[in-house]
This record gives C-alpha cells, structure tokens and sequence, in this order.
C-alpha cells in the first residue's frame, strides 16, 4: 500500500475546502479532484500556533519528564491559519498533487529545521469555486501499512451478546477473515453459540512517524453491552491484548500467542496495587531511606498576615522579594528601593555547613552552623515587626518588618584564630535555584550573578546608592569591626582559644529613613525579641486541631504547618480585613483551586475565621477577574481576588465553590450561608449558563461535548479543549452548592439540585463516549483495561503529566462523580500506579524500577498536590493509602526546615525554589489527619489507615479537635506491653449524629479482634478482621477497648 488517507477521520461541521482534526498531524501531501478542468488559482492554509517554533519530536520527554509537563500544543480555538508555501502538481485534466515547500519558504529563520510537512490541526484548499472539489485525500509522514489480527472470544470469561460491530480510526478494515464459531457480514460479527469462536481482521493503517503524530490505527469493538477501542501501535508494543471484562483476546494472525500460552506467560504477574497489598506496609523509614538524598533549601522568614516575607537560602543569605511589596499597591511599595530582589551575602557557602535546622517546631526561626577553620560559626535568624511586639495583632499587611540575623563566633582551635564575615548586597539580584536550573543565572555555589552594590559604613549604619541616593539597608551591632573592602563590608575579630564574638545584623524590607523609624530599628533587641518570636508562634500553633504519632517529622509538620500559612498569607491592604491566599511563600499569588485546599484544611483545624476572612475575598471580588475559555461572560465567577488572582485554570471557580458549601457543612452556619447564598447561586447560575452553550451544534465538533463548559484552558498548560478535570470539579461544586442550600432548606435548593444533576448526566456520557474510543492500556497482571482520557477528542494518552496525571481522570473519583468502589474506579486506579505515576513521560525517572518501586513510586509529579490517595481510602485500602502517602510526604517534605517543598525537580532529590509550598502542605496534613479522622457522608471513620507499626512503638497516637461534618472529634490510641489489649479515648462534640461510627483497631500484627468492651459494658458490634467497632449512636467521651 503506497498511501493512507486520512480525511475521512476529520471532524464534522466543517465550512467547504477545511478539514480539521482532532490532534496535531503531520501533513506532507494533498490529493484534490475537481469537477472540470482544474482552477488557476489553488491556495492552502494550515492551522498553527506554537510550531514550528515548538517541536515535540526533539522533547526530552523520556529524559526530562518533569520539564515536558508544560510542553505547549496547539488547539482548534487558538490556532490561526496560516498560509502555505506549496507546489501544485497536475495529475490528469482534472486532479492535482500539492505538496509543501520547505518551511523556510515561509519562516526564513527555519534553515535548521526546512520540512516538507506541515504540523497542524487542520488544512484548508481555496479554490474559486469550492464546489467544483469532488475529493481531497490528505497524507501524512507515517507510513502506509497492512496487518492481520487473530481475535479469540470467551478468553477467561464468555463474550456476552449476540452481535460485534467493527470501526476503524486511522485505520481501515478491508476484510474479515477465517471466522470460527461466529458469522461475518462485512463489518458486523454475529456470535453463534458454539464452543470456540475467533475470526481474523486484514486492516490497513499507519505506522506513526513518532508517539506524537497522531497517526496510530485504532479498531473499536463494539458490544451488545460495551464499546471497546484497541490500538494498533498498542499492539505492536505490547501485545497481545487481553480485555479480560469481555473475555476478548487480540494479537497479530502470524503471533503464535494463543490465550492459553498467554495465561502462562503472565502468571503470577501483578498490578502495583496488588503488590502493595502483598508487600509489608509501607513506614516512614522506609520511604525516606528509599528515596534519594535531598539537597538542602530555603526557608522563609516573616510575621502573621504581613507581607514582607524574608526568604533565609541555605547558604544564609538573606533575599527580600521585590514582587511581595509591589504586586498589589500598599504604603511599603514607593519605599522598597531596589530594581529586583534584593540579596544580602554573607558567604557561609565558602564554609563547611555542619548544620542546618529550625528552631523546635512550630517556632519561625532557623539556625545555621558552620566551621571555617578552627572558628565554628551560628546563625539564627528570624523576623519581627519594626515599631510593635509581633503578638501585636493590629500590624498590618505593609507594616514594616525588620530580619533579625546574629552570627555568633567561636575559636574551638588552640591558637588565634580571625573571626570574618564578608557582606556584600545586591539591590538587583534573586534567590537561588537548584543546579540544573541554573541556566548560567549562578554559579556553582548556586550563587545569582548579580552585580553587587558598593557598601559603606556610617556609625551603624550599612548603606548603598541606588539612583544616586544613599539607602540604609542594615544596622549591625557586636563586638566586631567593620572594614570597607572593594564594594563589601567586611566585619573581623581576632579570637584567643575559647573566646568568642558576635555580630548582629537588623535589615529592614523597606528603607527606611524616618527619625522614628531609626529609633525604632536601634531599640530592637535581640534576646527580647527572640523571647516575643517563640512566645508567639508556639500560641499560634496551638489553636485548632493538633496531632502526634509516633514519627516526629509528621508530628512537627502539622505543628508547623499553621505558622506558615500565616506568614504566607497577607491582609488585603484596602481596609477590609479580608485575607489573600497565596500558595507559595513569596513565589505565588492566589492560585485558587490550591488557596481552597489551604482554606479547607484551616476549616479541619476549627478555625473557622482564618477560613472565612479567605473565603469572603473571593465572594468580594466575584466576577471581576476573566478566565480564559469560551466563555460569554463571567457574571458570577469566582476567580477575581483584588488583584492578587493568579493562573488561568479554568477549574477556579469550581474549587470556590466547593469551599463555600464545605465551610457551611464544617461550620454548621446556616446564617452566614444564607448570607453568602446569593453569591453562591450566582456561581451555579454562571455553571450551567455556560454549559448551555454546547448544547447546540458547534463547528468542527461530533457533538460529544453536549452541555459540558465552553472549551478552555487548563491550568499551566493553558490549550482550550474540554477537560475531565476542569468539568468533574466544576460538577463537584455545583452539588456541594445544592446540597448545601438543601440542608438549610433554601428556597433555589431544589433548581440548582436539578440542574446539577442534568450536568452530571451529560458529564457522564460524555465521558463514557470518550472511554469507548480511548484505546485500552496494559496493567502489569498482563490485562488491558480502558482508559479515560484527560479531555474530549483526546483518543490516546495526553502529552505530558500535568495533563495526564495531574489533571487526568482520577478526578472522576475525587469529585465523586464515579464511585470508589465502582469497576471503573479499578481501572483508573491500577492505571495510574502500573502506567502513569512510576514511568516517563508521566512520571519521575526510577532507575531499576523493579528494585526501587516501592519507595518511589505512588504519585505524581509535585507529590502532594494530587489527592490520588483519597480513592483508596474510599475503597477501605489503607496499606495503599499509607503506601502512597509516606511516599510522596518523603519526596517533598525537607527535614531541616521542617516544610514541603513544590516538585521534586528535575528528579527526585532536588527541588525547585517554592517553599514553603502550602497548598501541597495543606493536603499532606489533611491526608495525615484523615488517618485518624476521616468524614464521608455516609460514615464516621477513626483511625481507618493509622500505620501499624505505629502501635508497636508505646508512643502516642492522637489527633483532638478535629472538624468534620458532624461535629468536633478527637480520639486517641494505646497498646499494652503485650499487645494483646487496645484503648481508643473518644471524644465526640456533635452537632449531628452520622449514619454510622466507626473506630478501628490496626493490631501491629494484624491479629483479629476477639472482644470489645464500650465505656466498661461488652460490645458486640464489631468486624473481627478490618477491626472496626461500631460506635454508632454514642456521643460525648466514650472508652472503647478491644481485646485481640
């Protein structure tokens, strides 16, 4: 076969001489036929927008998975068309052949890459007259080719139905060959009852020129009770194919592969979910010690809700973010006087570092030590405000903050010894990266290259000149001496053996310059302000819930995690008292759907205020700020944030919604819903006005985004296209809203419930419709199971992992709009562990993955982003649950500043330069909680998926104060020394009784339970294997002891 057409499978509804497709093709060659002689004049265009500037065959996706998450690709809303450089060959008096010019034909700057194809979504032929176009075949770069399948039924289970209804994608089936047991009529196969029953399929397609062309063949099988599509490049690679739920077994006619043989090929083989549950559990230890080294970060220095975030490098510089101040106008914007960031160098990374840790959790202050010859050197560093205590709850977001840094130095050695710290300053400089993002911005040293102010020295004052005026940048105090050298300040002392100095260094954010302000910054001192700082923090850390394990890095964690919210997070400088959510500290700005997952956990903690002070911003600013979408208008959506909103996610809004209605039923206010109601349906109002658009026949479309959103972008990656994740969630919010309004009986309750399950019907078949014609994919127990793609008219796996993972179809299980339990729930889950989380171009590099698996697979990119744990706490699997979760905290969480940082990146080990990272934070405390306390709407569960091994230690085990839908609960854990006996102390302030009440018992050795006494009386309702004892009806303090 010399060609393949592949107009055929281009969309309907296309306007005359256009033909559009639903993934980028590389087209080489048109063929057009016309009525007559052919026209005079012939012009082609073709659809672009990134390419050729972006070329996907030269990514390094297997290699650099983590970087080609964000890699561009073109969409049919966004694209333009672009006009074609071609040559027009005649075939006969009435037929042409067009082929394309090199590109630099068009993009003279194109020599390097001059192709004769042209990547795109679609072509268009200009003609006069288009109807004189009898025909077009359109060809691509891959090339034609012809193969012979054997399908074997009834392979493991019988093949239900009477009929199987043949289609062909980029494929064509030209014949049905030798059936067995079955009747063929062209491409319907009927199925006899016999005992054996097989037929053959002569197919031609295309060998795709590479993984993203778009050219891979796909046959659909279509049942009396399902539709099933296979790919053909699928096979090549991996066959053969077995669709264990229809009993369907596929593989090329000359493979001598019968079903039998296969059978004993994959015996014993498991999925990674089954091997979790066979392997011993997962412990913190396990996950630590398995995963590589981590190099050690930053850490962030500030004061509650006030913007003037200090970042403290691992070096011990200090860098102050140009971009906190001047993001949203405030009284410290005009006097933050640098042109960047600004830097101060202190030189430790010259130093051999010895350690590195913060003060004890959850206090905001962090420690340095190194060695530089026989001078042992400490810094600590922390921040307060310059003119008020920091428990002075009236500062202010662009209140004046001040770092306080002392280095303290010791001669350990037995002769003299100089005690030096060099100081440089950079007023245009930034914060330092990991090494492979270096880009030649810094050095070795990971130091930026900036040019460095020329320091000087005045009384205490340390000085540099920007735009010809003198700014003070720091007060130093101690007993060192400080000496201009070059454009440095170098303070030095000599030591005697045992003797010791120090010098302390006070920074303002802003320059300041005021006589109060002098006076202030000069009446600061240390020791008291060091005393205010532990006093205040440890107060802070103490409100709402709180937990201890027995694994300390856990513990201080969640003690932490609050504190660092608080600096993170600032007052809106408008008066309001209204709070910004941002989800980095000094990096981002209100990313929403992650400032919801910060919101959320402070409602699980009971601190309901910090929660609404959030939430109330968003309701504020409702419809103020636009998504990028198809959308008609934004009347009601939540995303504008008073300027602090960040990030075209079309998934925003839902998250907001979602929040709203989690506060309500976390709460139990029904004023305050009421109040905010309005503002609610709006937000629905906007949902399901929008989805209206797509219920009418849209161009270049087959129909199957019927009452989805308008297409739109993503979230980083930002094509247009109907995303499962963006509509799941959307649909999540929209019930969370009816179901809230329905428990305080609103009078639109019962509109909005309507409508949102109209959405869910149409999500639903939608989806399905997707899943039908989405090639099955291979589990490692050797069955192919389907596969929901990341969007509509998305007939393979996405490019990428934010798309695929991040934003892929565990969604469908995390907004609950597929079951848990349900088959579909299986298929996704196995296909995220065995597929899409442990290998490229959807997961991190795992060199020998056979032998490190355990410890390093689990969860995707940016570890603690996804709730792709959830699912399996749904399914009651808490070995997988406690298995993905103490993997991915280890991936991210960063031992010596005791906080998660974003990704993991390039690889595991290393890490980009976004922490404290408190959206990720957020979810890995709650995902921590919810082994203690986990709320659905059906059941109570205490201690579903606490560890095991946790109760072998003696240590404690409690969580108290902790929010759920039902009321406040607490409960705590312990073992006697034999093992044999375990207590649970319960304590249950509820405002309503859940369904059922359920308090696990997880015996280090998973010996069942034999007896159960509830507050000193024998107790009969209880699972002896899960160890569930149902508490259901009991309230107050209740005593639960189980004997095993």
């Amino acid at each position: 076969m010399d060609t393949f057409d592949i107009a055929p499978f281009a969309l309907p509804n296309c306007e005359a001489g256009e033909y559009r497709f639903e993934e980028p093709r590389d087209i080489n060659r048109l063929r057009v036929r016309f009525r007559g002689q052919i026209p005079a004049s012939i012009n082609v265009y073709y659809l672009r927008k990134t390419w050729p500037q972006v070329r996907i065959e030269y990514a390094r996706d297997m290699d650099d998975p983590c970087s080609f998450g964000w890699f561009p690709v073109d969409d049919q809303f966004n694209s333009q068309w672009q006009k074609a450089a071609i040559e027009v060959h005649p075939e006969g008096a009435n037929a042409v052949l067009i082929t394309f010019k090199g590109l630099s034909a068009e993009f003279p700057d194109m020599k390097d890459y001059d192709v004769t194809f042209r990547r795109t979504l679609g072509v268009k032929v200009e003609v006069p007259d288009a109807r004189r176009m009898l025909a077009v075949n359109i060809f691509t770069t891959s090339a034609p080719v012809t193969s012979r399948l054997r399908v074997e039924l009834d392979a493991g289970k019988r093949t239900s139905g009477r009929l199987i209804r043949l289609s062909a994608y980029n494929a064509a089936i030209k014949r049905v060959y030798v059936p067995k047991g079955v009747r063929s009529a062209r491409r319907t196969i009927e199925l006899l009852p016999e005992e054996e029953r097989s037929f053959e399929l002569y197919v031609a397609h295309m060998l795709p020129s590479h993984r993203y062309c778009g050219d891979e063949g796909h046959i659909t099988f279509s049942l009396d009770d399902d539709v099933f599509t296979i790919s053909l490049q699928s096979l090549r690679k991996q066959g053969p194919i077995w669709y264990a739920e229809k009993g369907v077994y596929i593989t090329f006619a000359d493979d001598p592969t019968r079903f039998a043989d296969y059978l004993k090929r994959i015996e014993g083989a498991r999925t990674f979910n089954q091997r979790v549950t066979e392997h011993r559990e997962q412990t913190y230890a396990g996950a630590f010690y398995g995963q590589p080294r981590p190099h050690a970060v930053s850490y962030n220095l500030g004061c509650k809700h006030n913007r003037q975030r200090f970042r403290l490098e691992a070096n011990g510089d200090l860098v102050l973010h140009k971009w906190n101040v001047t993001s949203i106008p405030g009284k410290d914007t005009g006097r933050f006087l640098c042109d960047g960031d600004a830097r101060f160098f202190f030189g430790l990374e010259r130093k051999a570092i010895r350690a590195r840790y913060t003060d004890t959790p959850p206090v905001l202050a962090y420690n340095i030590h190194a060695l530089d010859g026989t001078i042992a050197i400490e810094q600590r560093s922390f921040a307060v405000p310059l003119e008020r205590s920091i428990s002075d709850e009236s500062l202010a977001s662009d209140d004046t903050v001040v770092a306080m840094v002392r280095f303290r130095f010791k001669n350990l050695g037995e002769a003299p010894a100089v005690a030096e710290l060099p100081l440089s300053y950079s007023h245009r400089s930034g914060r330092s990266h990991n090494a492979y993002s270096s880009n030649g911005y810094q050095d070795d040293y990971l130091l930026p290259r900036s040019e460095r102010d020329a320091l000087s020295v005045e009384g205490n004052h340390i000085l540099s000149e920007w735009r010809e005026r003198k700014v003070l940048r720091a007060r130093w105090e101690g007993d060192m001496q400080p000496e201009v050298r070059e454009r440095q300040v170098v303070f030095q002392r000599t030591l005697q053996p045992g003797e010791a100095c120090e010098l302390l260094l006070k920074i303002p954010y802003i320059a300041i310059d005021r006589p109060n302000e002098l006076q202030a910054l000069q009446n600061l001192t240390f020791e008291r302000c060091y005393r205010e700082v532990v006093a205040f923090w440890r107060a802070q850390a103490k409100q709402g819930a709180q937990l201890v394990c027995p694994e300390p890095h856990l513990s201080a964690l969640h003690a932490a995690h609050l504190n660092h919210v608080l600096i993170t997070d600032a007052t809106v400088p408008d008066g309001s008292g209204l709070i910004n959510t941002s989800v980095g500290t000094s990096t981002y700005g209100n990313f929403t759907n992650e400032s919801c997952m910060i919101t959320h956990e402070l409602d699980q903690r009971g601190l309901h205020e910090e929660a609404r002070r959030r939430i109330e911003l968003w309701i504020k600013y409702q419809g103020t700020a636009p998504q990028p979408g198809n959308f008609t208008d934004y009347e009601g959506m939540y995303f504008g944030a008073g300027g602090f909103e960040s990030g075209a996610y079309n998934q925003h809004h839902a998250w907001v919604l979602w929040c709203i209605g989690m506060h309500y039923f976390l709460t139990g206010d029904a004023d305050w819903l009421n109040r905010v109601a309005p503002s609610l349906i709006a937000g629905c109002d906007w949902v399901f006005r929008q989805r209206r658009n797509t219920m009418r026949p849209l161009p270049h479309s087959r129909g199957w985004e019927y009452g989805f959103l308008p297409a739109g972008s993503l979230e980083d990656v930002t094509d247009f296209h109907y995303w499962l994740s963006t509509n799941a969630l959307t649909w999540r919010g929209v019930d969370t809203a009816a179901k809230a309004l329905e428990a305080i009986g609103h009078p639109e309750a019962a509109r909005i419930r309507r409508e949102a399950d109209a959405y869910r019907a149409d999500l639903i078949r939608g989806f399905e419709t997707m899943r039908q014609h989405s090639p099955l994919v291979r589990l490692r127990d050797g069955r192919w199971v389907p596969h929901y793609p990341s969007r509509l008219y998305q007939r393979r796996r996405d490019v990428g992992w934010i798309r695929e993972v991040l934003e892929g179809s565990v969604y469908l299980l995390i907004s609950g709009l597929y079951d848990a339990d349900s088959p579909q729930a299986q298929w996704i889950l196995d296909d995220y562990q065995d597929n899409r989380y442990p290998i490229p171009p959807y997961g991190y590099l795992i060199p020998d993955l056979e032998t490190n698996w355990f410890d390093r697979a689990g969860f995707s990119i940016q570890p603690n982003l996804l709730a792709g744990l959830m699912p399996h706490l749904d399914r009651d699997e808490p070995e997988i649950f406690i298995w993905m979760f103490f993997n991915a905290w280890c991936a991210c969480y960063r031992e010596e500043i005791n906080a998660m940082i974003e990704h993991p990146m390039p690889v595991l080990g290393y890490s980009n330069a976004a922490h404290f990272k408190t959206s990720d934070e957020a979810n890995a405390v709650s995902w921590l909680r919810a082994m203690f306390v986990y709320a659905s709407e059906k059941v109570l569960h205490l201690g579903r998926a606490i560890p095991r091994e946790w109760f072998r230690t003696g240590k404690p085990i409690e969580t108290t104060g902790v929010c759920t839908r039902y009321g406040t609960v607490s409960v705590s854990y312990r073992t006697d020394h034999e093992g044999r006996r375990m207590v649970a102390e319960v304590d249950l302030r509820l405002r309503t009784q859940p369904p059922q009440l359920l308090v696990r018992f997880r015996h280090p050795d998973s010996l069942p339970v034999k007896a159960v006494r509830v507050n000193g009386s024998p107790h009969d309702r209880f699972a002896p294997e899960r160890g569930d004892v149902d508490i259901t009806g009991y309230a107050g303090e209740v005593h639960v002891e189980v004997q095993f």
